[in-house]
């Protein structure tokens, strides 16, 4: 069973820029995807972001957050968000690991 990772980040009303999107995805996702994240998307409104990833199981999601080179991907992100006012790890109000109980994707799951 697929897992996902989401977390939800509060903005305290700063602006989510193009560039901190940019970073977050060629930081991070673009690893996250090279290293056997299926699916990944950073959403918001006036009041969080959440970052979703989707992996084929704990133990590939695991083996990219537990690297070391995911602590370098998370201070360029922290840089670029701190930049505009949104401060991680403070600013982080949910983390969440599960499985995927349910999905709809072209062709199945």
């Amino acid at each position: 069973m697929p897992i996902a990772r989401y977390w939800v980040v509060k903005t305290g009303g700063n602006e989510v820029t193009e560039e901190m999107v940019n970073v977050w995805k060629e930081h991070f996702l673009e690893y996250a995807m090279q290293n056997g994240c299926m699916r990944g998307a950073l959403v918001a409104d006036g009041e969080r972001v959440v970052a979703g990833t989707i992996w084929p199981d704990m133990d590939t999601m695991n083996s990219v957050i537990e690297s070391d080179h995911y602590s370098t991907i998370g201070e360029a992100v922290s840089a670029s968000w701190g930049a505009g006012g949104i401060n991680i790890p403070d600013d982080v109000e949910l983390v969440c690991n599960g499985e995927v109980l349910a999905m709809m994707v072209p062709g199945g799951l």
